[in-house]
């Protein structure tokens, strides 16, 4: 089969049915089919909107640009000026005063089982005027449901013109049914069918006129309340249902008993599918709401006038946790679309730069990493090969795209018994995996393809191509040469580019789009046990009102979602291949993603965001999910609706975890002010949190929920930062002016020194004449540093006498690496000095000074692992953390690597297991897994790849984003040989929480 290009199409030969970079923007395709031919009357020869209508109808004109042109070219004609003040209020008022209804039609019911259902734009509202004469609005499919393309200032008509016109017009996106016969058949007739009475005209009309009398009132360019309303009424036909949405019984209101043929029944609409079989995603959605609009059923309102309303005890109320937890890819380019592996453990990425990677989905981490990632080189055929779609199915991956072929990969993961011999000793002994992915097929002379789809179970593949066909593909295995072989068992013919494929769940059905519009359901029987092909029968083809992107089947089969470049969502009932419902989209729908349980949908078409629909609130639009800046090109649920990621023309590839099972129950606690400390006991039972007020608590971190332990106010105005000592026995505190140590235990003489139930004691007390602004202890419990206007080292084993004091001005940042051999003090545009403490306090020897040209506001030491090998991290007002290897015993450094943030670095902490993570200003934490550093061995003799895991995989949590700075993070300690990932997190939106970063595999088995 040779591949072939009509010559029509060479100026969109490079884009596939999701790549809609190039065309998202523009309105509308050329070639467009044209609209259904609706015959008008005209009675009145001064009815503009009429005019207007047919005339647009006649021209069979097709953006909105041109329709508006076209109006105020009716109303210069009819009325001798370009858009008068009077000419305002005349289309105002016969915007406002005129019903729309359909004409009669001739209508078949029934229809053949291979006729095409017509999925069009019918009227928007139904009557008569005062005059007896009625009028159908003429179907303009193109137009877009939104917005946020007009401009005002290349329009001909008034901006309250525009935009009652397009509201009457823009109505006809409410879409009821239509049916007609086959394109061949000019007789065929047509059945519009009535839509339900909408009183949006009149307030849009209303407010115009008010707008129109009041619009020489007021300085220019001033917002008058007419625009304000004007706006809110738009607002309110956008967002709400009846723009695009209808329930079921409003449908069924809808559709006269004379097409009942042609409708969705009440028991069909009714069969909703259930919720999540893991009961997750809603209350994952419901977090992000609150998170986004700051409120929440169960907070604590931070607003002052509310806080008089509520009775508080003490400082801290019980809170629901607001936390997002996310993955994230760094690829560098866009990413066209992803695929997980059936079990869900590993994840395909397909990146423009020809390559493909595979994730492993946090199964011995919990922060994923990229364990494949190559370019997919020359085919059999001497083509490259830019993937495009991705398909992971039972036994292999087949990947698409640009290559004149399909590539089969078989993913091997073997795991095998390591010897400690062999092994770094920083690592336990146990087994290590081994991924290889082999190409062992090429699919030749496909074309371009732009769909892939396995059946469930089976070797059974559908390609969709550009060379205006579907193929059906069995791949198998030869048992005696154990070679892949591949074979088409069905070649379906198509009238355009096949865009999309998809088996059913089941694996009985198939449903295929193409550029054309046309959607095709197919019955697919495969005969068990014997030789026979598949059996492959038409079902029902379904005309579309556009180019279709994506079609995918709801998981009880009782829907079919459509998306594409009509600017909306169709979902048609599988019982009767009818109607039920269709939503608008800003933009073309590039992808569509049911949940595996059926609860939730996730849609593309809109800007920068994927958008999550609700199937049991009738896909109403619940939440959306921000990208940073690009289009959304594809979405794919976990197979067990664990995560959902999503991919585009952006950088990043974002995966989000929806289930609360990292958030743990009774650990979210919500203070009335600023939380600036909090920091674990050794022991991991304990957790002390500071605020801005100066109130230092101890809680009970070990049980179910948290118990208060011990308070104490410190002092105000300043930072708070809280340190235990290596043994638990002291805590040392700074807040403003501050500075105390406390006994955790008691010490003293029975008989002379009280007693306390509490086990806290205030051991010393510093007054200084500026804030304190770092503290740090020596990981041997000897001494510790205390800055305000310079930096002193403190013997803690001697009453807090001082032992040396640095001269170096302007430090914000001090902290002894974990075997307390190396100390490093930095501050505002002051160089970062790195000193060997190993000798006594008077003979402590400066290694090196680093310049550095920013204000670094945190600094941490990662796990010592050999002995004068140490690494650093650093970050502050450059939103840039910086990784430095330090080799004391040769008095060198070199930089590892650098990652970029947007906002400033406030806190970093880095626990024995090599994660490192990041606070910063805009509400989220940053996890990086550096823990190949801990090899023993120096970046020098490493792999790049290892540090490249590091700058491109990181987990990350967000909490309130943009409206809230993490201003502390700790990681709890591992005690008795036993590891543990639970970070604290404090933020300056008063919350306090403790997060599982444990591995999925721990988890999981919790």
């Amino acid at each position: 089969m040779s591949t072939r290009e009509p010559s029509s199409r060479t100026s969109s030969a490079s884009a596939t049915s999701h790549d809609t970079s190039s065309q998202c923007t523009s309105s509308f395709r050329t070639n467009a089919p044209p609209p259904l031919s609706l015959s008008t009357t005209l009675s009145q020869p001064n009815d503009d909107i009429s005019s207007i209508l047919h005339e647009a109808q006649k021209s069979e004109l097709r953006s909105t640009e041109e329709i508006l042109k076209l109006a105020g070219a009716v109303l210069r004609d009819r009325h001798g000026g370009s858009g008068t003040q009077s000419n305002s209020r005349n289309l105002s008022g016969i915007l406002s005063s005129h019903r729309y209804s359909s004409q009669s039609f001739s209508y078949t019911a029934g229809g053949g089982a291979h006729s095409p259902t017509l999925l069009g734009m019918g009227s928007l509202d139904e009557g008569d005027n005062a005059s007896g004469t009625k009028y159908s609005i003429p179907e303009y499919s193109h137009l877009p449901g939104k917005y946020t393309l007009l401009s005002s200032d290349s329009m001909e008509l008034s901006g309250s013109n525009k935009t009652l016109l397009l509201s009457r017009i823009d109505g006809l996106a409410n879409s009821p049914i239509s049916r007609m016969r086959n394109d061949d058949d000019k007789s065929s007739g047509v059945s519009a069918l009535p839509g339900k009475r909408l009183e949006l005209g009149e307030i849009l009309a209303s407010v115009a006129s008010t707008r129109s009398n009041t619009s020489n009132h007021g300085q220019a360019g001033r917002r008058s309340h007419a625009d304000v309303a004007m706006e809110n009424a738009i607002t309110a036909r956008i967002k709400g249902s009846h723009s695009f949405r209808k329930s079921s019984a409003e449908l069924a209101d809808d559709i006269p008993s004379s097409v009942t043929n042609a409708r969705a029944t009440n028991q069909e609409a009714n069969r909703l599918p259930s919720s999540s079989h893991f009961e997750m995603l809603p209350a994952w959605v419901a977090r992000k709401i609150d998170a986004e609009t700051g409120v929440s059923p169960k907070s604590t309102p931070r607003n002052k006038n509310d806080d008089k309303e509520q009775s508080y005890f003490g400082q801290y109320t019980m809170h629901s946790s607001e936390t997002i937890v996310s993955h994230e890819f760094n690829r560098g380019d866009w990413t066209w679309v992803t695929e997980w592996s059936p079990d869900g453990k590993y994840l395909a990425l397909a990146t423009e730069n020809h390559s493909l990677a595979i994730v492993e989905a946090g199964v011995t981490t919990p922060v994923w990493k990229v364990i494949h990632d190559e370019r997919i080189g020359k085919l059999k055929n001497d083509s490259t090969h830019t993937i495009r779609s991705i398909a992971w199915g039972a036994n292999f991956i087949a990947l698409g795209g640009t290559g004149d072929a399909v590539t089969i990969i078989e993913p091997w993961f073997l795991t095998f018994s390591t010897p400690s011999s062999s092994r770094n000793n920083s690592k336990p002994i146990g087994d290590s995996r081994k991924q290889e992915f082999p190409v062992v097929e090429i699919i030749t002379e496909t074309g371009f393809v732009g769909a892939l789809h396995w059946r469930k179970n089976s070797n059974i593949l559908a390609i969709g191509s550009r060379e205006d066909q579907c193929l059906i593909v069995e791949v198998s295995r030869n048992k005696n040469t154990n070679a892949v072989a591949s074979s088409i068992i069905h070649t379906i013919e198509r009238r355009d580019w096949v865009n999309a494929v998809k088996f059913s769940p089941g694996g009985t059905k198939l449903a295929i789009g193409d550029r054309s519009g046309l959607l095709s359901i197919y019955l697919f029987v495969v005969m068990e046990g014997g030789d026979e092909r598949p059996a492959l029968t038409l079902l029902q083809d379904i005309t579309m009102g556009d180019n279709i992107l994506d079609v995918q089947w709801s998981p009880d089969t009782k829907y079919v979602y459509v998306g594409g470049e009509d600017y909306s969502i169709t979902v048609i009932g599988a019982l009767n291949w009818e109607y039920v419902y269709r939503i608008g989209r800003d933009r073309w729908v590039p992808f569509l993603a049911p949940s595996k349980g059926g609860s939730h949908i996730a849609v593309g078409g809109g800007s920068s965001s994927v958008t999550l629909l609700d199937v049991k609130q009738h896909w109403k639009e619940v939440t959306s999910l921000p990208v940073d800046g690009g289009i959304p090109l594809s979405a794919k649920w976990h197979p067990n609706d664990q995560y959902l990621s999503i991919c585009g023309q952006f950088k990043d590839v974002i995966i989000y975890e929806t289930s609360r099972r990292r958030l743990l129950k009774g650990k979210c606690l919500r203070s009335k002010s600023t939380i600036l400390a909090v920091e674990f006991s050794p022991n991991g039972k304990i957790l002390a949190v500071g605020n801005e007020t100066g109130l230092i608590t101890f809680f009970d971190a070990h049980s179910p929920n948290f118990i208060t332990i011990y308070e104490t106010v410190v002092g105000t105005g300043g930072d708070v930062t809280i340190r235990w000592t290596s043994t638990g026995k002291h805590v040392a505190i700074i807040s403003g002016t501050t500075f105390v140590l406390l006994d955790t235990i008691y010490c003293g003489k029975t008989g002379l020194h009280p007693k306390s139930s509490s086990k806290f004691l205030v051991r010393k007390v510093i007054q200084g004449g500026v804030n304190f602004v770092s503290l740090a202890l020596c990981p041997k419990g000897h001494y510790v540093a205390l800055t305000d206007g310079q930096t002193r080292i403190l013997n803690l084993q001697n009453d807090c006498s001082p032992v040396k004091v640095f001269e170096q001005q302007n430090v914000y940042c001090t902290g002894w690496s974990s075997d307390g051999s190396v100390f490093a003090m930095v501050g505002k545009r002051e160089s970062l000095s790195i000193y060997d403490v190993t000798s006594s306090s008077k003979e402590w020897m400066l290694l090196f000074s680093i310049s550095v040209s920013h204000t670094v506001l945190s600094l941490c030491w990662g796990p010592s692992v050999k002995k004068g090998l140490h690494y650093l991290a650093f970050g502050g007002e450059e939103k840039i953390v910086t990784i430095i290897e330090v080799r004391s015993s040769e008095r060198t450094w070199e930089t590892v690597f650098q990652i970029r943030f947007s906002s400033n670095i406030n806190d970093l902490d880095w626990n024995d297991r090599g994660l490192l993570c990041i606070g910063d200003d805009e509400g989220s934490v940053s996890v990086v897994d550096l823990s190949y550093l801990m090899s023993g061995r120096t970046v020098s003799e490493m792999s790049y790849n290892w540090q490249r895991q590091g700058v491109i995989c990181k987990m990350k949590l967000t909490r309130n984003l943009g409206r809230n700075a993490i201003t502390s993070l700790r990681w709890i300690k591992s005690t008795l040989g036993r590891s543990c990932n639970l970070l604290a997190i404090g933020g300056s939106d008063g919350i306090v929480e403790i997060i599982d970063l444990s591995e999925r595999s721990r988890i999981e088995a919790a």
